[in-house]
């Protein structure tokens, strides 16, 4: 049985929809459906098994952020209900539906002062949200993040993939160079997957952020790796944009070195996330992207030698002509 006929019924007595209509895009394993309410209002069911108590006490933790989010920015979904069916072996939350397109779809379409607008808005929300700062049992963003990086170094000799057309040695000698960069670090919520994907628009302006369910803590600054992945294939206006909301249009040299850095070591990890999609999936689209991605960031930083991307420059000359 789907999971969502599993809890329909509890679901109801909570809401009273009317009709449920699934949403099959995105990575995530979770089940996603639209609830239409009475009036037209609609409600957003994120549905996540098996509900051991690990997983439980992720989700419940998630609600409580996004929760917990509200109080920094209106522009995120407005935490209803959470739940757990411990017969059906399955947790669930009920969130607010944001109403509007994915910025990935109408971007494109979008004037490119427009595009640089939204992305504008999106840097300013993002800075609100860094205001949340990482709670008391957090161990540090470097401990973190090194044992992190250490981790996917491993997977990655492990795995035996490689991106072509970039010299990897090159960029792990760039992102020792720089590790001291996360040290004394003041941690703070990450979104951590912060792109056009996950930023919805509605009438030409930002409506609202969504998908908070890979939010970690950490160096602010990091949330914005996902730029050189994925913003800047959608649209160099928005991701300019993003950067310029952000810091107020003055970037700081300190901004650059650590987004290149963060930026060098998403390499890694993009490089063996890819090559694990493909092997659990059977597609191997997402490796051909990974190594165009990988190659065009190496291309955008000059084999890094240089913090600021050529996409930025570049956007900054034209404006400036």
């Amino acid at each position: 049985m789907e999971p969502f006929e599993r809890i329909r019924k509890e679901v109801h007595e909570i809401t009273g929809f009317l009709h449920a209509e699934e949403i099959r895009e995105g990575y995530s394993d979770e089940r996603k459906y639209v609830l239409g309410l009475q009036g037209g209002e609609r409600l957003l069911l994120r549905i996540t098994k098996p509900a051991d108590e690990a997983i439980v006490r992720r989700k419940q933790a998630e609600f409580d952020v996004i929760r917990d989010l509200g109080h920094y920015s209106d522009k995120i979904p407005e935490a209803e209900y959470f739940g757990v069916s411990k017969e059906n072996r399955l947790c669930f939350m009920i969130l607010r539906f944001i109403e509007g397109t994915a910025a990935e779809k109408c971007l494109p379409d979008l004037p490119g002062d427009v595009q640089y607008a939204i992305g504008v808005a999106a840097g300013e929300e993002l800075k609100k949200m860094h205001a949340m700062k990482a709670p008391a049992w957090y161990p540090g963003w470097y401990e973190t993040k090194t044992q992190k990086h250490a981790y996917y170094l491993r997977s990655l000799a492990e795995c035996g993939a490689k991106p072509e057309g970039v010299d990897l040695d090159a960029i792990q000698t760039y992102v020792e160079s720089g590790m001291d960069l996360m040290k004394n670090v003041e941690a703070a919520f990450q979104h951590d997957d912060y792109h056009p994907g996950n930023i919805i628009v509605r009438d030409g302006s930002l409506s609202g952020v969504i998908d908070f369910n890979r939010y970690d803590w950490g160096d602010p600054i990091h949330d914005f790796y996902k730029t050189a992945f994925f913003s800047r294939n959608v649209s160099i206006p928005f991701s300019v944009g993003q950067i310029d909301g952000y810091t107020g249009g003055n970037v700081p040299n300190d901004f650059w070195k650590k987004y290149s850095l963060y930026v060098a070591m998403g390499v890694v990890a993009d490089t063996v996330w890819s090559h694990r999609y493909a092997i659990r999936t059977g597609a191997a689209g997402e490796v051909e992207r990974s190594q165009k991605t990988v190659q065009t960031i190496w291309r955008d930083h000059d084999g890094f030698d240089s913090d600021v991307p050529l996409w930025y420059h570049e956007f900054r000359e034209s404006r400036d002509e």
